[in-house]
């Protein structure tokens, strides 16, 4: 599964999703309906920085 990192501008920190991917609360993880997850900047691929990131605004 491909995982698609970004910045979560609302809360200064990584958040990740991963398209397609029903979760076990039964949310799809769609274009529509993203469900971003948190996740430490460490864990980020090598060679991907937190500038490389696109921002994005995490809805509660």
């Amino acid at each position: 599964m491909d995982r698609i990192f970004a910045w979560d501008d609302r809360r200064g920190q990584v958040v990740y999703r991963i398209p397609g991917h029903t979760h076990k609360n039964g949310r799809e993880d769609s274009d529509l309906s993203p469900v971003w997850l948190p996740i430490d900047a460490s864990e980020l691929p090598e060679g991907v920085s937190v500038d490389d990131l696109r921002k994005v605004t995490v809805e509660e």
